[in-house]
């Protein structure tokens, strides 16, 4: 399926949107979640109790997803917007701006502890995004396909 330059475009426009949202959020000086951490953590014990939840689902574990699961729609969007030809190039720039957010703040926070594990998350949700959004590409036109004979 080929994706029209109108959509290539609202794809761009989306995901300088969010990818704003994402920086934003990862750069504020105090944990986003600090206000609802304890409900959320009541929450996933709760749920765990009455046996809907495995015990290794933690509020550790959701912390350590919403790495991945925040990186994931920007890989889709960069790849969805600059097409199948220039993704390599989509998916190097968000993997640098993945490392960017981690390390950046120690540019203006001295006390702020970097995470490697949290910089491979970020990646990972790159990369799956990269991946689903090749895949939404479609495969390429005829014309794009190598010859195999």
């Amino acid at each position: 399926m080929a994706v029209s330059a109108r959509a290539r475009g609202w794809a761009a426009i989306v995901l300088a949107a969010y990818a704003a949202l994402a920086v934003f959020l990862l750069l504020v000086p105090r944990p986003i979640d600090s206000g609802i951490t304890p409900w959320l953590r009541g929450l996933i014990a709760t749920v765990q109790r009455e046996g809907r939840l495995p015990g290794w689902f933690d509020y550790e574990f959701v912390e350590y997803a919403s790495h991945s699961v925040l990186f994931i729609p920007i890989g889709i969007l960069a790849v969805v917007a600059v097409g199948r030809r220039l993704a390599w190039l989509a998916v190097l720039a968000v993997l640098l701006l993945g490392a960017a957010v981690e390390y950046a703040p120690l540019l203006v926070q001295r006390d702020h502890v970097t995470s490697d594990v949290d910089l491979l998350l970020n990646e990972l949700g790159v990369l799956v995004g990269a991946v689903i959004g090749f895949w939404a590409l479609g495969a390429p036109p005829a014309r794009e396909r190598p010859d195999l004979a």
